[in-house]
């Protein structure tokens, strides 16, 4: 019998889906959003597997929230 391919969390069928593979478990980009994104330490949303991330001394942003605090030119080519 061929082992089920499912969302850890949801359960929904993961075949011909894109998904993401966290700390040994496979999970839908909704559930991968909901449990294991970090958030963004500007905006305070989830930084979805489809996104670029910063991440600096434990934190982390979206590659277009992270900029300079005082003139707000983006950092992340930097």
């Amino acid at each position: 019998m061929a082992e089920k391919f499912d969302c850890h969390y949801c359960r929904d069928p993961l075949q011909g889906k894109k998904y993401v593979q966290k700390d040994g478990h496979h999970c839908c980009l909704k559930c991968f959003d909901k449990f294991c994104a970090n958030t963004c330490v500007e905006c305070r949303k989830p930084i979805g597997a489809d996104s670029k991330e910063v991440h600096y001394k434990n934190r982390f942003w979206h590659d277009t929230c992270f900029r300079c605090a005082k003139c707000l030119h983006p950092l992340a080519n930097e």
